[in-house]
């Protein structure tokens, strides 16, 4: 009984060869693998799955799959050539008749496919996925409806509300709910004003500088203190959406987006929560679009929607 590890993901550009068929593909440090090409993936992007045989036990395929992926993900990164492995979850469900009918007929165990990795034993599964896709569609009369009801209250738009607006349309393109969420959340930053501090909190500041200027210090530390300082004299990021979401919406989702923020910084400066942002992204995106809405709605003078 041997194991074979197989990685499927998806390639920003696709590799030469023929659609559909398996060619060895030789990986320092690995046995021998085979690359095969697949569809073409909606937005952008094309299948591609790697085959490693012959591994003696299910642990020893999946270390190596592991493997694999580590690699492919550096690659995709360090050489820009964009790799998205997935995170190794099936694509569908099979009912427990279906799986023994398959089992009957073909003496083989029904999987489904996954976007990542999948370890199994060799020659004893079928693996079947679906190619689809979905778009949504807008008649021309609801579309000019749209721009009738936002062509006023866009008419004088800040170039923070121009960033703002230009970064959630980007997370529409985004291929992933992590990239998305990271656009979304920096959306409601664009959009907040850090205002300078008044005039006391201001004059205890130059007294800090003036005396840090006094001390004999390393240049490489009196420059991150300066900037330190520097930074002081505006108000915190954290006060400014504070403040405006009280504003413009409530305070509920202040704290809404207080907690979304939280998870931001866990998953930007720890790492933490990757394949985990499905929620928070959904919910980044309406706080985003109603705070956007409420301060156009403030500035062109209507009454903002008020959040609950």
């Amino acid at each position: 009984m041997t194991y074979c590890a197989r990685y499927r993901f998806k390639l920003l550009s696709p590799i030469q060869i023929e659609k559909g068929v398996p060619l060895d593909l030789k990986i320092p440090g690995f046995s021998a693998a085979t690359v095969q090409m697949g569809e073409e993936v909606h937005p952008i992007g094309h299948w591609a799955t790697i085959n490693i045989p012959g591994f003696a036990s299910e642990s020893e395929a999946r270390q190596a799959g592991e493997r694999l992926g580590d690699a492919l993900l550096v690659v995709g990164a360090v050489t820009k050539f964009g790799i998205d492995l997935g995170m190794s979850r099936s694509t569908l469900q099979f009912s427990d008749a279906v799986c023994k009918a398959v089992r009957t007929e073909t003496g083989k165990s029904l999987r489904s496919e996954v976007h990542g990795l999948m370890v199994h034993e060799q020659g004893a599964v079928r693996i079947v996925g679906m190619h689809g896709r979905l778009q949504g569609l807008i008649s021309l009369s609801a579309f000019e409806a749209r721009l009738a009801s936002w062509a006023c209250l866009s008419s004088q738009l800040t170039e923070r509300q121009r960033t703002c607006a230009a970064l959630l349309n980007d997370s529409f393109f985004a291929l992933q709910p992590e990239g998305q969420f990271v656009l979304r959340v920096s959306a409601v930053e664009a959009l907040c004003d850090q205002a300078i501090r008044d005039v006391r909190y201001q004059s205890a500041i130059q007294e800090l500088e003036n005396h840090l200027a006094e001390q004999s210090l390393d240049e490489e530390v009196r420059e991150t203190l300066e900037r330190a300082l520097g930074n002081a004299k505006r108000e915190s990021l954290r006060h400014a959406y504070m403040t405006k979401f009280r504003v413009l919406r409530s305070r509920a989702e202040a704290k809404a987006f207080d907690d979304l923020y939280r998870i931001r910084s866990k998953f930007v400066h720890d790492g933490i929560g990757r394949g985990r942002l499905v929620e928070a992204n959904d919910a980044a995106l309406t706080l985003a679009t109603d705070l956007l809405e409420s301060e156009l709605r403030a500035q062109n003078d209507l009454a903002p929607r008020k959040g609950p």
